[in-house]
C-alpha cells in the first residue's frame, strides 16, 4: 500500500517541482532569445552596411573616367586623335 501511495506521489511531485521551475526559468529564455535575435539584427545590418561600402568603393569611377566626363567634347582624347589625324 505504501509503495502505491508513493508511486502516485513522486510524479505529482515532479510535475509541481517543474512547473515551478518552469515559472522561474522562462522568462530569462524567452529573454535570451530575445537577445539573440537583437544580436542576429544588429549583425545582419552591420553586415549589409559594410556590403554598401564595399560595393560603393567598387563601383567608384576611375579618376581618368571622371576627369574624361567634365572635360568639353572637343578637348577629349578621342576628338583630338580624330582632328590631328
Amino acid at each position: 500500500m505504501r509503495s502505491t501511495y508513493m508511486a502516485k506521489l513522486i510524479p505529482e511531485r515532479m510535475d509541481r517541482t517543474f512547473h515551478l521551475v518552469e515559472k522561474q526559468v522562462g522568462p530569462v529564455l524567452s529573454m535570451r532569445r530575445a537577445q539573440v535575435a537583437a544580436g542576429v539584427i544588429i549583425g545582419a545590418v552591420v553586415a549589409l552596411g559594410i556590403g554598401m561600402i564595399v560595393y560603393r568603393r567598387l563601383a567608384r569611377p576611375t579618376l581618368a573616367s571622371r576627369i574624361k566626363r567634365l572635360l568639353p567634347e572637343d578637348l577629349r582624347p578621342s576628338s583630338i586623335k580624330h582632328a590631328l589625324g
